[in-house]
């Protein structure tokens, strides 16, 4: 319509210009025809090809009492078409039907031709290729198959199937007898997969050989089962204290200061009876029999049979291993400084006891001479005195006590 409307708009306008100028309006309106021309050579271009997508041959008017039990490979047909060219991109496989009529075949191997209808209008039918296929037919069997539910996938840790309910238990197979044969039975595919609670719907059903391959070209009526899954949780999840297991001593004069775990709470999946036997989780034994230094380990937890653990049954354990701290007593010999040549200095008592703190290692390697005491007796005049004597200690120690506190300095000068 709009290009017949282009084309009487040009008609008037070349009939206005010739009513003024006879020659330059023929002139005109010649143009104007011509490119009225173009224009619909432009938008009427068609295309001619095969369709991309193979178009599936169906059956109809299968003879009454008969069935199709194969359809010669291949089963599809290539279309080759005309079609202008806006048609085109619009075109869909949904647009074609290919059909083979069966009207009137009675042998039960068949060559019949190839209609294709389209459900679409500017379209034509180039060729179609195969133009014939070859039909088998069977007389139609019906029989009575068992329905079974065939779980898929899994639930989920710690859910479980408990059971299973359908309806029907039989449902009839009808189609070519060959294939009828075959059927085992129909199953209804559930997918458990991510299931956490019961489910009550309809489920579609497949046609299955005994092995398991499905049978296409047969009918099952009814098509759906009613499917009832009992699913319950079997497992439940508790966290649990990780109690590390230490075993052995550390070395003389060292002690166990401190242990540790990366995972000090661990979450333990099982069934109630399991997790009530457990009170904290405990590890396979770490030694750490003369350390001197930290132990760190790799060890597993000690599960009941029938729990795992949440992130795996293994946990990293320190043991902190520091000297110990401790004391011990040394008698030390006091000595005399600052005295004069002719003096005489006595003391009493001539020795001390030290008491001195520090890591026992530290302390076990000292002797009595690694503490001194002593007193400064210079510029005294004769006499007697009580003098708390000078104390020096090694690093790393703590002069805790000196006994007695104090002694008695007698000094004589010449």
């Amino acid at each position: 319509m709009r290009i017949l409307g282009n084309f009487l708009s040009v008609l008037r306008e070349g009939a206005s210009v010739i009513a003024s100028n006879v020659t330059l309006g023929l002139l005109s309106l010649a143009l104007a025809v011509t490119i009225w021309f173009f224009v619909i050579d432009v938008e009427s271009e068609s295309r001619t090809d095969y369709f991309p997508s193979p178009i599936s041959v169906q059956t109809v008017n299968v003879p009454e009492g008969l069935a199709v039990s194969k359809i010669s490979e291949p089963s599809n047909v290539s279309v080759r078409i005309t079609a202008d060219k806006d048609v085109w991109d619009r075109l869909s496989a949904d647009d074609f039907e290919a059909v083979a009529d069966l009207s009137g075949v009675k042998q039960r191997e068949a060559s019949v031709p190839v209609r294709v209808n389209l459900k679409r209008g500017n379209v034509k039918i180039e060729t179609i290729e195969p133009a014939r296929v070859t039909v088998n037919l069977e007389p139609v069997m019906t029989s009575t198959v068992p329905v079974r539910v065939k779980p898929v996938g899994a639930t989920p840790l710690g859910y479980a199937l408990a059971s299973t309910r359908f309806s029907p238990e039989q449902v009839e197979v009808s189609g070519p007898a060959s294939l009828v044969e075959r059927v085992a039975a129909a199953e209804a595919d559930v997918n458990l997969t991510g299931i956490r609670v019961s489910l009550n719907q309809d489920f579609a059903l497949t046609a299955r050989d005994s092995e398991g391959g499905e049978i296409e070209g047969v009918t099952l009526d009814p098509g759906m089962a009613r499917v009832s899954l009992e699913i319950v949780q079997n497992e439940f999840t508790v966290t649990f204290i990780v109690n590390p297991q230490i075993s052995g001593n550390v070395a003389a004069g060292y002690r166990a200061a401190k242990v540790e775990t990366d995972r000090p709470f661990v979450q333990v999946t099982a069934s109630v009876e399991v997790l009530q036997s457990i009170d904290v989780l405990t590890t396979e034994d770490i030694s750490v029999d003369g350390a001197e230094s930290d132990v760190v380990r790799n060890v597993k937890l000690r599960l009941p049979e029938g729990a795992r653990a949440v992130g795996g049954d293994e946990v990293v354990v320190r043991v902190t291993v520091v000297p110990a701290t401790g004391e011990t007593v040394f008698s030390v010999a006091v000595t005399v400084n600052g005295a004069q040549s002719g003096s005489r200095v006595e003391l009493n008592p001539p020795a001390v006891l030290v008491t001195l703190r520090g890591n026992m290692p530290l302390l076990q390697s000292l002797s009595s001479g690694s503490v001194t005491a002593s007193v400064d007796v210079s510029d005294l005049p004769s006499g007697a005195y009580r003098f708390a004597p000078t104390i020096q200690v090694p690093a790393g120690t703590e002069l805790v006590k000196v006994d007695p506190a104090e002694i008695l300095v007698a000094v004589q000068r010449p």
